[in-house]
């Protein structure tokens, strides 16, 4: 039995995007075989109702338009009766495309704008952009960025088309920019940090592989420039003027490494050794172990390096990939192995303090005159390895003390002799003289010297005065102005009396007579 064919009526839901999946306003969406269309609201979207639709379903052919767009490919919704069949439809715009700049480079992070259409798009970091599903027609373009002035562009698209255009932005701020490089090889250094200080905002950019920077968006004033990597020390422009609209380039850094150092102590088993040899291989750096067993190599240069490490008696060794960073300081500690062969160990202390002596030159004269020599460590302690066997003798010398030697002792190829305390005496000190570098007898001698010429000088200087002035010298008593016994002294010549002194004298002379 055939079956009925029955109609009805049913609808179609239509949303129609551009090629970007944005909703378009106002698009009209037509039927074929249908002369009039419909326009979708504000969300891209049109329900078309009161459709003819059988229940084999019948076919509708629909497509969307919208003026300077691409219309969209046709779709074929199946309609049956009382049902809504959905479809989608993209209708194409145009692309402008370009990139945005300043003078001095690509500007990232720019914004493209199409205010009439509301559509924007930021720049890449190579400044570039990009704005599709653009209807055709001429469109005003602007591009923006903090810190310059804006620029707007009229774009003429074609419907459907690409247009291609670029902006050169200027900026409203100033800018700081140079290079970062090591102050004693010249190398640029990457990933300095350049900073200046804007209000209360530090602002920070990093130098690049070639060790320049470029500080933007600087108001006009005077600024402090400061340039830090670890290992170097930190570098400072403290006045570097700024002039909005420009931009100050040249503001160069040279950044000074910091010292490095190659440090650590040198033992074998719990014994400190004295006068290790370390070698920087291939280079010129090296030194010697120290009284307390250390060691310590300064300012080489930033790298990779093996150390040689070298003492008689002791196997040598090699120690590879020591890293020396740039300004910073390596630790590395040693521990060495004896030779076969006999050993020989032993503590030295001065015989009143008991106190560890170091410092003490340890000679070993061995079979066939062969001599070795240690020295003891800060805590008194000496060793020699690799000995042949045989008788030795040991001498010990230390300025200050009297020289000690011990023998023969003998010592085995395989064996350890252990001198547990070596005591040496102290030279007695004779008491010192007064005077620097002389003893005390000489001093005296000194002494008497000068108060001789002092005591000749004032007799020299009293004598001169006497000369130069007799009223004022001092009196001086001479033996030979005096007259000797018998002789009579000069007298004074007298005055010759006056006439009346001479009749007093006839009168005293009769009255004499009288009485």
């Amino acid at each position: 039995m055939a079956r009925t064919l029955q109609t009805g009526l049913a609808s179609i839901h239509a949303n129609v995007t551009d090629d970007v999946g944005r909703p378009i306003e106002n698009a009209i969406v037509k039927i074929a075989g249908n002369p009039g269309g419909w326009f979708t609201n504000a969300s891209g979207e049109v329900t078309i109702t009161d459709l003819l639709a059988d229940t084999n379903g019948t076919i509708y052919t629909t497509w969307a338009e919208k003026p300077n767009y691409v219309q969209s490919p046709n779709a074929q919704p199946v309609l049956t009766p009382a049902n809504t069949s959905f479809v989608d439809l993209e209708i194409r715009g145009g692309v402008i495309l370009g990139s945005v700049s300043d003078s001095t480079g690509t500007i990232a992070g720019a914004t493209v704008t199409i205010s009439a259409l509301g559509y924007s798009d930021l720049t890449d970091a190579r400044g570039a952009f990009r704005l599709s599903g653009i209807p055709g027609g001429t469109h005003s373009v602007t591009a923006s960025a903090t810190g310059y002035v804006n620029l707007t562009k009229d774009v003429v698209l074609d419907i459907g088309g690409v247009s291609s255009v670029d902006f050169e932005l200027s900026s409203k701020t100033g800018a700081i920019s140079g290079i970062v490089v090591h102050a004693s090889t010249l190398e640029p250094l990457v990933g300095a940090n350049v900073s200046i200080k804007v209000g209360d905002l530090t602002v920070t950019v990093a130098s690049s592989v070639d060790g320049s920077y470029r500080i933007p968006g600087l108001q006009g004033g005077t600024y402090s420039v400061t340039a830090t990597l670890d290992g170097f020390n930190t570098s400072i422009h403290s006045t570097v003027t700024v002039v909005s609209g420009y931009e100050t380039s040249g503001v160069n850094f040279q950044l000074m490494e910091k010292p490095t150092k190659l440090y650590g102590v040198v033992r074998a088993g719990s014994v400190l050794l004295v006068g290790v040899g370390i070698q920087v291989a291939g280079t010129n750096y090296s030194a010697n172990s120290s009284l307390r067993g250390e060691y310590e190599i300064r300012n080489i240069p930033a790298g990779t390096y093996t150390i040689n490490v070298t003492h008689k008696g002791y196997y040598a060794i090699s120690i590879p990939n020591v890293v020396i960073p740039r300004g910073g300081q390596t630790d590395l500690n040693i521990d060495l192995v004896s030779l076969p062969g006999g050993s020989l160990i032993g503590n030295v202390t001065s015989s009143d303090s008991r106190q560890p002596l170091s410092g003490v030159e340890v000679s070993i004269v061995g079979p066939e005159s062969d001599e070795r020599l240690s020295i003891t460590n800060i805590n008194g302690q000496f060793e020699v390895t690799g000995l042949a066997s045989g008788n030795y003798t040991v001498r010990f010398v230390l300025s200050g003390y009297k020289p000690r030697q011990i023998g023969p002792i003998t010592i085995s190829s395989e064996g350890t002799v252990r001198l547990d305390i070596v005591t040496m005496e102290p030279l007695s000190q004779p008491f010192g003289g007064f005077v620097f570098g002389f003893d005390l007898a000489h001093s005296m001698m000194i002494l008497a010297l000068f108060l001789t010429i002092i005591i000749l000088a004032l007799a020299v200087v009293l004598r001169i005065r006497a000369f130069e002035a007799p009223d004022k010298a001092p009196a001086v008593y001479d033996e030979a102005a005096e007259p000797s016994e018998g002789e009579e002294k000069e007298k004074e010549p007298t005055k010759e009396p006056s006439a009346k002194e001479k009749n007093r004298g006839k009168e005293r002379k009769i009255k004499k007579e009288e009485g």
